[in-house]
């Protein structure tokens, strides 16, 4: 991850600047562009790229380098919320109990429908849907066979 100073004005030339510095360690441009699997051109400069170890800590200490940080995988726990937590079943029984487990609690939807003259559903340089999709085109009042995109007829 680079300093904000070294951002350039043109992305162009900011991933041009990536990719003189991956050259010398990966041997070329070309293997270099091969590389990086995303460049960071807005905000702070920086790459994403799979190095070695070695590697890794050569990007280190050039000029300019903020800090390399190796990628990690995360697991996703949206719908346990108390387990990523680390929360204890007892406080979540305790908790839920003092708050009459939602008794009381109004929840608003508000569903506007679907607008079929919206942009949204606009088709244009779309291709056919796929022979497994399934569907009609269901015509009713105010809405004729024209108002329908490239769904199975």
């Amino acid at each position: 991850m680079g300093d904000r100073s070294q951002i350039h004005s043109d992305p162009q030339s900011l991933e041009e600047s990536h990719l003189d510095m991956l050259s010398p360690i990966l041997g070329s441009k070309s293997a270099a562009r091969e590389s990086i699997l995303y460049s960071y051109k807005h905000g702070f400069s920086g790459f994403a790229v799979v190095l070695s170890q070695s590697q890794a800590k050569l990007i280190a200490d050039f000029p300019g380098v903020v800090r390399v940080i190796p990628n990690k995988i995360l697991t996703l726990h949206t719908t346990r919320s108390w387990d990523f937590l680390h929360v204890k079943q007892d406080i979540v029984t305790a908790v839920l109990s003092k708050a009459q487990s939602g008794r009381g609690t109004i929840i608003g939807i508000i569903d506007t429908g679907i607008w079929p003259e919206s942009d949204s559903f606009r088709d244009d340089d779309m291709d056919n849907p796929p022979p497994q999709w399934r569907g009609i085109c269901q015509v009713g009042e105010s809405f004729d066979r024209s108002h329908c995109n490239r769904s199975k007829k």
